[in-house]
Order: structure tokens, then C-alpha cells, then sequence
């Protein structure tokens, strides 16, 4: 065979596997990219979060004090998220859950997205009774803002944080 031709033949099998080479690596980035992206949106734990404290209010009769409480009798995983220095807090999902013990028959709880698609997330705010789910949602919160968020709000202060209430959910047959 003519050395020409060995060497065009050597060079088309090079650029065949350069070219695949290419786009392998091409596709692999744009998987990972996607995949990055999905995980960065802001995701709600709620109907997880509200089974939790139904099953602690129905085992003690009462709505845990904060997170930990929650974690020692209901959760229980094997590597115990950071709830914060007063256990009242935690971040799952890229959303901020901030929960405040009313009384023995209430508890409300403040959401707030976090991450860098966080203006694509709603701030909501719970009140959860034995028996109710009252819901409010609104724009994305700061941080900052968070930090100042009163444990139970009077209904001016959620017109001017912009939440609007959303149907209340019963759960007494639940």
C-alpha cells in the first residue's frame, strides 16, 4: 500500500476520534451543567417538614420546641443536620426553614429561598395547628430580612412583608 495513503488513512482515524473525543466531552459538560442548574433551584420540603410535627404533636401531644427535638424522637438521621445555635433552623433544598414554637398547639414556621436562584423560590410562612395549615406565600426574603422576621406575625406586618394568604388546609382527617 502506497505510504500517502497509510498516512491519509492514519490521519482520518485521528481526526474521527479527535471529533469524538469533542463531542463526549461536550455532552458530558452539558449533563453536568443541567444537572447543576436543576440542583441549585429552591425545592420545598413542606409536606415532609408538616408530617414530622404531626407525628411528634400526636406521639407527645404537643409541637417540639425547635428542631432538635424533632430530630431526637422523629427523624433520627444518621447524620444529624446543622439546626443552627438555638436549633431553630436549617437549610434543605435551597430553602432556609425557620421554625418558632408557639405554644403546645400551634407552631409556624418561615421559608425562605436561598442559593443563586433564589428569585426564582417564594418566601412562605406557616401557622400549624393539631387540626390546620394556614399558609401565606410571598416574594423571596433576604437573609437579612429573615433575621429580623417576627415568630408570629400580626397581619399588617405580612401586607407589608407582601405575603397574601393562601387556602387554609384541614388536617384533622389527615
Amino acid at each position: 500500500m502506497n505510504p500517502t495513503k497509510r498516512r491519509m488513512r492514519a490521519s482520518l482515524a485521528l481526526f474521527g476520534a479527535t471529533v469524538a473525543a469533542i463531542i463526549v466531552s461536550y455532552t458530558a459538560v452539558a449533563i453536568t451543567e443541567a444537572r447543576q442548574w436543576r440542583e441549585q433551584a429552591p425545592r420545598l420540603a413542606v409536606d415532609s417538614l408538616v408530617k414530622a410535627l404531626k407525628a411528634h404533636h400526636k406521639q407527645t401531644g404537643r409541637f417540639p420546641a425547635d428542631f432538635r427535638e424533632l430530630e431526637a424522637r422523629v427523624w433520627k438521621h444518621k447524620t444529624q443536620p446543622d439546626y443552627g445555635v438555638d436549633g431553630r433552623s436549617f437549610s434543605v433544598a435551597n430553602y432556609y426553614y425557620l421554625y418558632h414554637f408557639v405554644d403546645g398547639s400551634a407552631c409556624t414556621i418561615w421559608i425562605i429561598p436561598i442559593g443563586p436562584r433564589r428569585d426564582e423560590g417564594s418566601t412562605h410562612f406557616l401557622l400549624l395547628s393539631p387540626t390546620s395549615l394556614r399558609r401565606w406565600r410571598g416574594a423571596p426574603l433576604s437573609l437579612d430580612e429573615a433575621r429580623k422576621l417576627p415568630g408570629v406575625p400580626q397581619y399588617r406586618e405580612m401586607g407589608l412583608l407582601g405575603m397574601t394568604e393562601q387556602p387554609q388546609i384541614s388536617l384533622a382527617k389527615r
